[in-house]
């Protein structure tokens, strides 16, 4: 368990994007009042040919992409896991995804969010 998540309401869920097209696809987007700890990130090019991907970390308090991952090369049927990372996202930061082409790329998140109250 990290720090942020001792003695506050938390819950752990994974999530998936799939993304068939070439604009950025919000996979995840961290709600008001919670901090979200990102611990996994698998992507996967289920299409038949090579596709090229990008993943963008958007930090919501500075209208900024940090690009996490980009221009990794996928053939068909390959995968990138990140299963030793600890992103900890703030309120309306978001995880995308954007391939270079149409084909067929889906992503699993895995998060725990832990709830702020205000106040």
């Amino acid at each position: 368990m990290s720090f942020t998540q001792q003695g506050k309401p938390a819950r752990i869920k994974s999530v998936y994007g799939h993304n068939t097209g070439t604009t950025a696809e919000d996979v995840y987007v961290c709600p008001a009042n919670s901090v979200a700890e990102v611990t996994f990130i698998h992507i996967v090019n289920g299409g038949s040919s090579t596709n090229t991907v990008e993943v963008e970390w958007y930090v919501a308090a500075d209208s900024y992409n940090s690009h996490f991952l980009k221009g990794k090369s996928l053939n068909a049927g390959d995968y990138v896991s990140f299963n030793q990372i600890d992103l900890v996202l703030q309120p309306g930061d978001k995880i995308q995804v954007t391939p270079t082409s149409a084909g067929h790329i889906d992503t699993i998140l895995t998060v725990t969010e832990t709830f702020v109250p205000v106040g």
